[in-house]
């Protein structure tokens, strides 16, 4: 029978770690405490017990005799850019000196709190993470955490150097969100179910619309993320819509700054001075497009789509617009820059299968409205 922990929050009642494991065929030994190379889809364990286990952990004890007693249990699971988990543990002090939480590459970690409270500082601020209570912590931040209480939380590990994650997440470094914050509480549904399944015995094609949904729902809730930081929370809060907006809308050809302003239903002086501190609107837009367009260039089942329906899809509209971006951000043409990814990772054997198992090129940009219509006037 399985037990079930159950919060303040109903939508967030998720299994006990103890009884959560997939079927013996997918049960594998976790690597690392944060395993940083899981395989897409499959589901991973792991526990530490004790003073051993503590010490292990890189935790030191709250109270006397707390390492004795201390227990961590993870279960994690992988969705291409992004890796998912939960994890029970009783009273401990933990310091996380910037170090990728583990990961060997850069992360951001969204933490959602479902039972027993927690403190958590970083950038200069004291956050009490109570049931439904949500952190976002770039991974090379100094942060100490402190649980006082047995507790639950699930975990969202961002790879901040995706193509579709990285102008995000350098624009929210670090944010906090209260209990009952709705989009907060609709990821922890998703992701609780997600950890929840017993069998992982999906076709790639359902692993890859899981990861998309995933993506989707992550994006939508970093950006809405509000700043831990003293001061400027309201500019920096309208930089995040309008990265939000320009993320989704870069493959507009005719998205400009003003375009962006008349979206969100600001002043386009009100924009240009949340980006008084940062690169200007029009540049952001560029840097998406690029983005989008070398995912799209490393992609293997892009690899027989032309360049011209490649820049189309992105936003620039003309394959010359295209050729100078890439050959500015990379120092190679197009078709040089594809032949050497998608090239390598045919020799290597590894991108085909991580592209078949949902797992492996994560964000794609999909075709605006007016970039479909340019394509097929083209064709």
């Amino acid at each position: 029978m399985r037990r079930m922990l159950t919060t303040s929050e109903p939508h967030l009642t998720v299994p006990a770690v103890a009884s959560v494991h997939a079927r013996e065929r997918d049960r594998v030994h976790c690597p690392s405490v944060f395993a940083s190379t899981l395989p897409g889809g499959k589901r991973m364990t792991r526990a530490l017990a004790g003073a051993a286990g503590m010490a292990a952990f890189g935790a030191v004890p709250l109270r006397v005799g707390d390492e004795a007693q201390f227990s961590w249990r993870l279960a994690c699971a992988r969705y291409g850019p992004i890796e998912i988990g939960i994890a029970q543990f009783t009273p401990h002090r933990r310091e996380m000196p910037g170090d990728q939480f583990g990961h060997d590459h850069p992360v951001s970690r969204l933490a959602i709190t479902l039972d027993g409270s927690q403190t958590v500082t970083v950038a200069g601020q004291e956050l009490v993470m109570t049931p439904g209570s949500g952190v976002l912590v770039s991974g090379d931040m100094h942060a100490v955490y402190d649980a006082s209480t047995d507790a639950t939380r699930l975990h969202v590990d961002i790879a901040a150097d995706h193509p579709g994650f990285a102008p995000l997440l350098r624009s929210v470094r670090c944010g906090y969100w209260p209990p009952k914050t709705s989009l907060l509480i609709a990821l922890s549904g998703f992701v609780g179910a997600l950890l929840r399944r017993s069998d992982f015995a999906d076709t790639w094609a359902d692993r890859a619309a899981v990861r998309r949904t995933l993506e989707a729902m992550v994006c939508a809730t970093v950006s809405s993320a509000p700043p831990v930081q003293e001061g400027g929370e309201l500019v920096l809060s309208h930089r995040q819509q309008a990265l939000q907006y320009i993320r989704v809308h870069h493959t507009d050809p005719a998205l400009t700054a003003c375009g962006v302003a008349q979206g969100l239903g600001m002043s386009i002086r009100t924009l240009q001075r949340a980006f008084a501190d940062d690169k200007c609107v029009s540049q952001w837009i560029g840097e998406f497009r690029v983005e989008s367009g070398l995912a799209l260039l490393r992609d293997p089942r892009f690899v027989d789509t032309t360049l011209h329906e490649i820049a189309v899809r992105c936003g620039f509209g003309s394959t010359v617009a295209l050729r100078r971006a890439v050959q500015t951000a990379t120092g190679l043409p197009p078709s040089v820059y594809r032949d050497r990814h998608v090239g390598a990772a045919r020799g290597a054997g590894g991108a085909g299968e991580r592209c078949h198992d949902g797992s492996g090129t994560g964000y794609l940009p999909p075709a605006h409205p007016a970039t479909r219509r340019m394509s097929h006037s083209v064709g």
